[in-house]
């Protein structure tokens, strides 16, 4: 099976990483490696539709990490996480790297929603695994949000902290927290990452 390989830096974002794809339903298609040696290593053993590796941990060379990569698995699409200057990000995509995720810190909700924006850029095959895979989740069919709350959930898409969501909507960041909140409950979504994937996948967000 293909997968989705994120290299991590300690093992409590590796456990983080496979908590988030089990309620995803996607255990078997995610997996979670510590440092860059040990992600070579797996790709040497499998076919991997894309990896996620922080910025910080392709360091101190963005540009020759993505082309290694690369050449030891040319099918495999490299996206870089973090808080990457645009001169950075604009080398690592000339040199292969299909897009860097932005970050603006190193929580692990970061993390987490940059594992979600992974996971739907990966190719459907890893999709069509959660339909194999017994889970719990509400339906999306009829439910709606409200456009505040979609616009919470967008700024969440795109990387963004709720202090810097709060500033885009000129509200505060305890108003951001309640929209999403509410914003949770509808999709039946645990944390910031499911609310994402959930939203990726079934169009609310693109």
């Amino acid at each position: 099976m293909r997968t989705v390989l994120v290299c991590v830096k300690t093992p409590q974002a590796g456990q983080k990483i496979s908590a988030c794809a089990t309620r995803m339903g996607l255990a078997q298609a995610v997996k979670s490696v510590e440092g860059s040696p040990e992600l070579f290593l797996e790709l040497g053993r499998r076919q991997v539709d894309v990896v996620l590796v922080d910025v910080g941990l392709a360091a101190p060379d963005p540009v020759k990490f993505v082309k290694t990569v690369r050449a030891r698995s040319p099918r495999t699409g490299v996206l870089l996480s973090g808080a990457a200057d645009p001169r950075t990000a604009a080398m690592v995509v000339a040199a292969g790297a299909r897009g860097v995720i932005r970050t603006p810190s190193n929580n692990s909700d970061d993390l987490l929603v940059a594992l979600a924006q992974a996971i739907m850029f990966a190719s459907p095959s890893l999709q069509r695994v959660t339909e194999t895979v017994p889970r719990q989740r509400s339906t999306l069919q009829g439910m709606k949000l409200t456009e505040r709350e979609l616009q919470v959930l967008r700024g969440m898409s795109e990387g963004k902290s709720n202090a810097e969501i709060g500033r885009d909507l000129f509200v505060s960041e305890d108003t951001v927290k309640t929209h999403a909140r509410r914003m949770f409950r509808k999709l039946g979504a645990r944390d910031r990452a499911h609310a994402v994937a959930e939203a990726f996948r079934s169009g609310l967000v693109c």
